[in-house]
């Protein structure tokens, strides 16, 4: 029961101060996960890979991956119900404030709160980064595909499908 509780209150935590989705939500579960040393830095990097290429949200996708490797299915359910309720709350009141209050005072606060999206995102990139581009393959992998997303139009989708057959094939 107290892993449950903590699986709910780590996880609500994160729904909570993940303001940008799931990649401004990647440090939060980093943290979570070290302090309560329910995964490794490579656990975690996997999860990450795992959730960025199945279909859902990456914050939901770990939830339920974290979740279910603590307490089974029943700390599956519980995590992911504890990312998306406050969303949903603050979903509720927001929709209320926005439907009686002043634009102005609502794009000031998107304004703010843009930058530090940005921010939380290219830190969770940097710290992915920075344990996964580890060797010179690494490296020219991560180069590739910066600069096909970058300077092309090819699709992330052909790019991710690429890649892992590459991994098939050559490792």
């Amino acid at each position: 029961m107290r892993t449950l509780l903590s699986l709910f209150f780590s996880f609500f935590e994160i729904g909570l101060f993940g303001f940008g989705g799931g990649y401004a939500m990647i440090p939060l579960i980093q943290t979570h996960l070290e302090r309560k040393n329910w995964m490794s830095i490579e656990e975690f990097l996997d999860l990450i890979a795992i959730a960025e290429v199945t279909p859902g949200p990456i914050a939901i996708n770990s939830a339920t991956f974290v979740g279910y490797k603590v307490a089974g299915f029943l700390g599956a359910l519980v995590a992911t119900l504890a990312v998306v309720t406050p969303s949903l709350i603050i979903g509720l009141f927001i929709a209320q404030y926005f439907k009686n209050g002043n634009g102005i005072i609502q794009q000031n606060i998107l304004k703010f709160l843009k930058p530090v999206v940005i921010g939380l995102i290219l830190g969770s990139a940097f710290t992915i980064g920075m344990t996964n581009i580890s060797n010179l393959t690494n490296f020219l992998i991560f180069l590739i595909v910066l600069l096909a997303l970058l300077f092309t139009k090819i699709s992330p989708i052909i790019i991710i499908l690429a890649t892992g057959i590459f991994g098939i094939i050559f490792y």
